[in-house]
């Protein structure tokens, strides 16, 4: 396994069974650039790469800081359901793109079995896009673009703020950006400007310089 990753010994919520999930050390990050919906680059190991753990045992997986957040009802139904249908293999060490897709697709499926809140799935598609845009693969960004934004949306729609460490304007800020990165220029110019006009999203300039920008990229669009 290559300088800069180790494997960390994981006790599956849900099997019980010992596994082996592969982890980037702090100092073998180095980031390159920026995305405007916070998509981070990197110059040699992608953390991102290994942030969805897989319990090769049963199939359980979900992002790293979520893995063992889990109820007993919800370990139950994974029992249940999805193991009879895991066919046993490690996706531990080191990833390429390509396994890395593959493990945060089998956090989805999870997310799915055990029914997952809106933001839960919403963190897993955008990060799926992230890694198609690595990739160079645009059809399947924008799909999970797609379906990210949709998650956001119901997030703000329906749940109260914070929501898992999301704030108000965050969400708000994420839903103007994926309706530009999909096109829907005239909903995000709306977001933007929701954003822009908040009082409350004035306690994060930063939040409020970024939306300005975009929203002039995006005025640029609809002329």
């Amino acid at each position: 396994m290559r300088e800069g990753l180790y494997n960390k010994e994981v006790v599956c919520p849900v099997c019980s069974k010992k596994f082996q999930a592969t982890k980037v050390k702090a100092r073998a990050t180095k980031v390159k650039s920026r995305d405007s919906d916070f998509c981070v680059h990197y110059e040699d190991i992608n953390p991102i790469y290994y942030d969805a753990w897989v319990c090769e045992n049963c199939g359980y997986a979900n992002q790293a800081d979520k893995f063992e957040e889990i109820s007993h009802n919800e370990a139950d139904i994974l029992r249940n359901r999805l193991m009879p249908k895991w066919n046993k293999h490690s996706l531990s060490g080191e990833r390429d793109i390509d396994t890395a897709i593959e493990a945060f697709k089998l956090v989805l499926i999870s997310h799915d079995y055990r029914g997952a809140k809106a933001i839960d799935f919403a963190k897993a598609c955008l990060r799926i896009a992230w890694l198609y845009r690595y990739k160079g693969d645009e059809e399947e960004e924008l799909k999970f673009i797609r379906h990210s934004l949709e998650y956001y949306t119901e997030v703000y729609e329906k749940e109260s703020f914070p929501v898992d460490k999301l704030d108000e304007s965050t969400c708000v800020y994420m839903i103007g950006e994926l309706n530009f990165r999909v096109g829907n220029y005239s909903e995000a110019v709306k977001w933007f400007s929701r954003l822009i006009s908040s009082e409350e999203a004035r306690k994060k300039p930063a939040l409020i310089e970024a939306a300005r920008e975009q929203y002039q990229l995006v005025k640029e669009k609809l002329k």
